[in-house]
């Protein structure tokens, strides 16, 4: 049809090349009214040819679905053109390694070690400070999900170094910008890269207060549009539809869902990659600041915020849905590809299916398919030359559904003596000196010297009879501490015995139980007035909550005076210790519980939205 059009309109073109200019003809003579006539049905002509390449050109036909097989050989050839990256271009490694990892790449491969290795060498480990080299807050987040995916618990220190730059880089509003641009709204394209790196740290485990994320929410509630879009730079009015751009809508109700997932979706435990290296599951947490008191670092999370991004997500997704056709680039700009990954991620974390009635994910399969290059690699525009090849690792990690294997999976509850990590007293300092072997955690240097001397010396005990269940007196026997874990009832008896051992060893097996629900019986623990007691509770909350280094209160408040010369007062310094302990705990406890125990007066989330309204 195009090639009948195009022959049409040469021989139009022709034509009117070889009569003199209409304003020449007499209009009255029987010649200039054909010759006007043919000029009219020529510039149909002209307007039909146009419509119809428009028509036949556009995305809003009906795509013709790539099939799998397709789509595992765009893949295969796209990995392979990504292995011949030189890694001259820092910006873009962490990207480039991020989907190596994604598409099953090793981290001990070549490309996959060198891409680290440029990485890690952005982390300066004697200033603890993370430096990119151009793009700020993008490069740091694509380097933190290149590490995470890679393995966890090996780079825990880089992963909360570039975690601590992000979160240092909030701006008052809740989102982000470039750094040192003050009196700005925000941008939403690097809120949404900033909150990915946030959510990559997170699933490794490491500790975001939550404050970040609700800033973050409240500031996206506000620089929406009233139809639900999102432009690139918010400002004091609010935007105009050309304004609003399909990349924006689709990053903004995607950090939204980012959001969402890790307040009310995670388990209580920060989730990792299920191909993680990492056997405790946990990582640590973020330095805080220095003018932030750690004890307050763990936020509750008001159920109002729940419904109102439900709603802010549904209004994004009724613009999407009705600018599906118009919403993606032209394919000459900048961010096609940049769409692509971002539809992928936001229709993922909102479960949409379909949008305008089409299946999202074919209908882009087939698109970014057929401009794949016979190279493997997907062609960046002119200006964005310099990225390259992140249009390629965007198309890539499209067409691998990346999102879907991030999203946290709540693991079932197990039985006693199932799937429960046996270990001693207390968490290594060092995480990268444990290994989890035949049910047991394993480490270079343990510290368990004093806790299996005391369990050698405990063969059993007898418990006193509870007058009000007139029971008869039984006999644990306490070298098998493992079959304490789980039997709640005994082990609350066990916390009120007489001897500091005996709670100690409830402490412990208390915090093996993994419950949660548990937690409020430990945290009476830390007030016991014997120190170890204290400490081994703590230390249970540990495991519990996925803290190795708790809130922030040292270990051991006497360990600093062990070697003093001179005769110290300790017990101040225990019951300053221990209240602080206490009360940083039980504010944890009362916001992190589940929410069918917060049936109280105590939930800070409820007071805290009582006084909101």
């Amino acid at each position: 049809m195009i090639l009948v059009y195009w022959m049409g309109v040469k021989f139009m073109n022709l034509i009117s090349d070889t009569v003199p200019s209409e304003s020449f003809l007499p209009r009255n003579s029987l010649f200039g009214i054909c010759w006007i006539g043919f000029m009219s049905l020529r510039k149909s002509f002209l307007l039909l040819g146009l419509t119809l390449l428009i028509s036949f050109s556009g995305q809003n036909q009906p795509i013709q679905a790539a099939d799998e097989n397709e789509i595992a050989n765009a893949i295969k050839k796209g990995v392979a053109s990504l292995r011949t990256f030189p890694f001259n271009n820092k910006f873009v490694t962490g990207l480039v390694t991020y989907t190596l990892i994604s598409s099953g790449e090793s981290a001990e491969s070549p490309e996959v070690s060198r891409g680290l290795e440029i990485i890690t060498n952005k982390c300066r480990q004697n200033e603890n400070q993370y430096q990119p080299t151009q793009h700020h807050y993008y490069e740091a987040t694509i380097d933190i999900m290149a590490l995470q995916a890679a393995d966890p618990e090996f780079y825990v220190s880089e992963i909360e170094m570039i975690a601590q730059y992000i979160v240092d880089g909030q701006e008052e509003h809740g989102g982000w910008y470039y750094p040192n641009q003050p009196n700005n709204l925000g941008d939403t394209s690097i809120t949404q890269y900033a909150l990915l790196g946030l959510w990559a740290a997170d699933r490794a485990g490491v500790f975001i207060p939550n404050d970040v994320f609700e800033r973050a929410a409240a500031w996206h509630l506000s620089t929406q549009a009233q139809n639900g879009g999102y432009t690139y730079h918010p400002t004091n009015q609010p935007p105009n539809r050309s304004q609003i751009r399909g990349t924006m809508t689709l990053a903004g109700s995607g950090s939204l869902a980012v959001i969402r997932t890790i307040l009310f979706q995670r388990p209580n435990a920060p989730t990792t990659d299920p191909n993680s290296k990492n056997p405790l599951n946990f990582l640590e947490r973020v330095a805080p600041s220095s003018d932030i008191n750690p004890a307050n670092q763990v936020q509750g999370v008001p159920k109002a915020i729940r419904p109102q991004i439900d709603n802010s997500i549904k209004l994004s997704y009724q613009w999407i849905d009705q600018n599906y056709y118009q919403a993606p680039p032209n394919v000459t700009e900048n961010h096609f590809y940049y769409y692509y990954y971002a539809l992928e991620r936001s229709a993922t974390l909102n479960g949409w299916e379909k949008i305008q009635n089409q299946d999202w994910y074919a209908d882009g399969a087939e698109i970014l398919i057929n401009r794949q290059s016979p190279g493997g690699n997907w062609i960046e525009s002119t200006s964005y030359q310099s990225n390259a090849p992140s249009g390629t690792c965007f198309c890539l990690l499209f067409l691998m559904r990346a999102t879907q294997k991030l999203i946290p999976q709540r693991a079932p509850t197990p039985e006693i003596g199932a799937g429960i990590l046996a270990g001693g007293r207390g968490l290594p300092d060092d995480l990268t000196k444990v290994e989890f072997k035949d049910g047991q955690l394993k480490t270079e240097a343990s510290n368990r010297g004093e806790f299996n001397q005391l369990m050698a010396g405990l063969s059993s005990i007898e418990l006193p009879e509870i007058p009000d269940e007139k029971q008869p007196e039984l006999t644990i026997d306490l070298s098998d501490r493992e079959a304490l874990i789980g039997n709640f009832k005994l082990l609350k008896q066990l916390s009120a015995n007489q001897s500091p051992e005996v709670r100690q060893v409830a402490a412990w097996a208390l915090g093996k139980s993994d419950q949660i629900e548990q937690a409020d019986l430990l945290i009476e623990l830390l007030k016991d007035p014997d120190l170890t007691v204290a400490i081994e509770a703590r230390l249970a909350l540990c495991w519990i909550a996925r803290l190795p280094n708790g809130l922030g209160h040292e270990l051991d408040p006497t360990a600093k005076y062990a070697d003093a010369n001179v005769q110290i007062d300790l017990k101040p310094i225990i019951i300053k210790w221990q209240t602080a302990v206490h009360k940083s705990w039980k504010q944890w406890y009362l916001e992190q519980r589940p929410y069918e125990l917060r049936d109280d007066f105590e939930d800070p989330a409820q007071i805290k939205f009582q006084r909101k309204n």
